[in-house]
């Protein structure tokens, strides 16, 4: 009987060694990295205001408040701003041509998408992608807030144009204005 038990015992010994082995071997896969990881942070709003709210009393200002009204059907929640590095000079500068290249990022964690502004040819390229793998999650229905008309349209005639003349990149002008 002691032969047994010890035999029983062993076994399970190299199972459990067997299996925790295997558990540090595979660790879990990791989400893939967003091209925006390492970005400057410039801004951020830890909640989003519910729809009907009115931001211009709090300090907001036309583009807030455009932005709630805009967004706050999907229920994003915060968000955190990143600008790419290599556009900062710009950016501080309140400057209005931005290269060919990735500019800034909005990222909403909650809802797990990123808002992107991109320029090619000296036009914005407004997106909307998933978090999670960086692909295109923008809606084609013509006046979704998810759709990037949509962002264009705001972008180009917000505030008499203020977003267009910061090179569309405009979420903090009322931050950087002051």
């Amino acid at each position: 009987m002691k032969k047994l038990l010890a035999a029983v015992a062993a076994t399970m010994i190299v199972a459990s060694a067997s299996s925790f082995a295997a558990d540090k071997a595979a660790p879990a896969a990791k989400a893939p990295a967003n091209y925006w990881d390492g970005w400057t942070k410039v801004y951020s709003l830890d909640m989003f205001p519910e729809c009907g709210v009115n931001v211009l009393g709090a300090g907001g200002d036309d583009i807030l408040q455009v932005t709630v009204d805009t967004y706050c059907g999907v229920k994003p929640g915060g968000y955190v701003a990143y600008i790419n590095p290599k556009m900062m000079d710009i950016y501080k500068k309140k400057g209005n041509k931005y290269p060919d290249g990735q500019i800034g990022v909005l990222v909403f964690k909650k809802i797990g998408a990123a808002f992107t502004t991109d320029i090619k040819d000296g036009k914005p390229i407004m997106d909307v992608k998933a978090i999670a793998d960086g692909k295109s999650i923008a809606s084609k229905e013509k006046g979704h807030p998810l759709n990037p008309e949509t962002c264009f349209n705001c972008h180009e005639t917000i505030q008499k144009g203020v977003c267009k003349s910061h090179g569309y990149v405009c979420g903090d002008v009322v931050f950087r204005t002051k």
